[in-house]
């Protein structure tokens, strides 16, 4: 029987938003102003914080899959494989630790140089948006769904644009590293959401297509 892979890219990014909230709670001494979701995974239960890393990569793997049976277009197989790599930074983020915020670049550990280059993969979930977006409004058994993931897919680029422009600005003071003055802690909350909401829309766009037309 073959997996629905639609219910577990819906069901592991509910996970991970779960695990991200609860741990506002679990570890309040953590910043969210300024201190990225990396540095849950260092503190009180932390391996809770690993297990939302693997989950994300999870629900991307998944709706990857889907993307790679269901829309084989040039746009479709661009899109998951930007996907599929976006997961693979996932996963390593769950595996490898990012280091202590008061660690210096010359004295970063094998583990979290790993993790700050697997954080930097998820802008190619970002591309990959765009990539299946673009197959709502060209792909005929799609367009009718296309409302919601046009809406969240600028959502989700506005906000990735955002967050760039802060650490620009904010970074650039403090020789790349994060300090209580660099607030980018929060957008790059909110851009995680945001692309998991863009998951959780997108299913439910494709599981309609999928009811409502010949889309098998």
């Amino acid at each position: 029987m073959r997996v629905n892979t639609l219910q577990v890219a819906k069901t592991a990014a509910i996970g991970f938003m779960g695990i991200l909230v609860l741990h506002h709670f679990i570890n309040p001494d953590i910043n969210p102003g300024w201190q990225p979701i990396s540095m849950y995974a260092l503190g009180k239960l932390g391996w809770l914080m690993n297990m939302g890393f693997i989950l994300c990569g999870v629900s991307f793997s998944a709706l990857g899959v889907f993307v790679y049976r269901h829309i084989k277009t040039p746009g479709g197989r661009i899109g998951r494989i930007f996907m599929g790599i976006a997961a693979i930074g996932n996963f390593l983020a769950g595996i490898f630790n990012a280091d202590p915020m008061d660690t210096l670049p010359e004295q970063m550990t094998g583990s979290g140089s790993i993790h700050a280059g697997a954080a930097g993969l998820l802008g190619f979930f970002i591309l990959a948006t765009l990539f299946i977006c673009v197959q709502f409004l060209k792909q005929q058994h799609l367009r009718p769904f296309k409302m919601g993931v046009v809406i969240t897919t600028a959502v989700v680029l506005i906000a990735e644009i955002i967050m760039m422009v802060i650490m620009g600005i904010y970074l650039s003071g403090t020789d790349g590293i994060l300090t209580p003055e660099t607030p980018v802690g929060g957008i790059g909350r909110v851009v995680i959401l945001a692309c998991l909401v863009w998951v959780l829309v997108t299913v439910a766009a494709l599981e309609k297509a999928r009811l409502r037309t010949n889309f098998n």
